[in-house]
């Protein structure tokens, strides 16, 4: 019996690494508290998407230099209520950094997004790249 589980998950690890690298998808990275995991910014129609899993938070914002680091500028919404908190910005192409705000006053850099340079206040400013 073993033997065939065996059999079974060898190939199956091996498609579904081949489905994600043939789509050029990059692997999701764990949310705020480690529980789910999440992809870095993409992107979607209107903009890009940013998406944070904080399933504890009441109200999260993204803050960075595309709204001059406003924290009530753009709040995310959770809309099926389940901790996966959203916001898709229509930014123009350029450098941005931004880090996520939650409850007002827990900044947290993208976990899902490897591109960060330092925040002077030593944590992590994300960064993403629009292209045109």
């Amino acid at each position: 019996m073993k033997h065939r589980i065996i059999s079974f998950v060898i190939p199956f690890v091996a498609l579904v690494s081949v489905l994600v690298a043939s789509c050029g998808t990059q692997m999701p990275q764990p949310g705020i508290d480690g529980s789910a995991r999440v992809m870095g910014p993409q992107s979607a129609q209107g903009g890009i998407m940013f998406v944070l899993y904080a399933p504890k938070a009441h109200k999260v914002a993204i803050v960075g230099d595309f709204n001059n680091w406003s924290t009530n500028a753009d709040q995310m919404y959770d809309r099926e209520g389940k901790g996966m908190w959203s916001i898709t910005l229509p930014l123009k192409p350029g450098h941005y950094e931004y880090k996520f705000l939650v409850d007002g006053e827990k900044w947290t850099s993208d976990l899902g997004n490897p591109k960060r340079v330092k925040d002077g206040f030593g944590a992590f400013n994300s960064v993403v790249e629009v292209k045109p």
